[in-house]
């Protein structure tokens, strides 16, 4: 199943009245970010959509941070001991990515479901790191879909707005 990148709004009507946009507000202000959330986070345009790639690509990539940092996979995850947070705690094939600069990856109660938050800036920082390791693999595949990753960060950032991962049927 492919998983896209759409950077976009995350509440699309009405959101000041969304009980997700509140508990967001309430973590943003703890972060710093109340002012940039409030008055910079792209609220209205929808931007672009990026086809990532699929499921077996991403738990590849997500060993092979786990493999730059010297540890299993199930580990990492299991103790959140690791310096790819972003790679290999936030799910990404699900989730969202805001435009601001925060460690670790967080959720929030979205209809009684966790509903993850990354940071698109750390996101990319952690990219950048397995970009050797990615050179030295020679998976095609697996590269393309870390440049993809990388690009919609990039776009995520530069147009101040949340990047939404969805594994598509």
């Amino acid at each position: 199943m492919p998983i896209n990148a759409y950077i976009q709004p995350i509440i699309e009507e009405n959101f000041k009245e969304d009980p997700l946009y509140r508990s967001l507000e309430i973590y943003m202000q703890r972060l710093g970010y109340l002012v940039t959330y409030r008055e910079k986070l792209n609220w209205t345009d929808k931007i672009d959509v990026f086809t990532i790639g699929d499921e077996g690509e991403l738990k590849e990539l997500k060993k092979l941070a786990a493999k730059n940092d010297r540890t299993l996979l199930f580990y990492a995850k299991l103790t959140k001991k690791t310096v790819y947070q972003h790679v290999i705690c936030h799910p990404n094939d699900s989730g969202i990515y805001l435009p601001f600069h925060f460690e670790r990856p967080f959720t929030l109660s979205n209809n009684q479901k966790p509903l993850w938050f990354g940071s698109a800036p750390k996101l990319l920082q952690e990219l950048k790191w397995l970009e050797i390791s990615l050179k030295n693999n020679g998976d095609d595949s697996l590269f393309a879909y870390w440049d993809q990753f990388q690009q919609a960060a990039h776009l995520a950032i530069d147009s101040m707005s949340p990047m939404l991962l969805k594994k598509e049927d």
